[in-house]
């Protein structure tokens, strides 16, 4: 594995995490935000 694709491994990993505790600790947040904000996180790794 060449370092750009552990680097998108750890940023895809911390995308998976930062959704998991964001559903874990708002108490406002519906599915389609979270997946919203899911979305726009990983076409973010895509577009670096």
């Amino acid at each position: 594995m060449n370092h750009n694709a552990k680097q998108n491994l750890v940023d895809f990993s911390q995308i998976v995490k930062k959704a998991y505790e964001k559903g874990e600790n708002e108490t406002e947040l519906t599915l389609e935000k979270l997946i919203e904000d899911l979305k726009a996180d990983l076409k973010q790794l895509v577009i670096c």
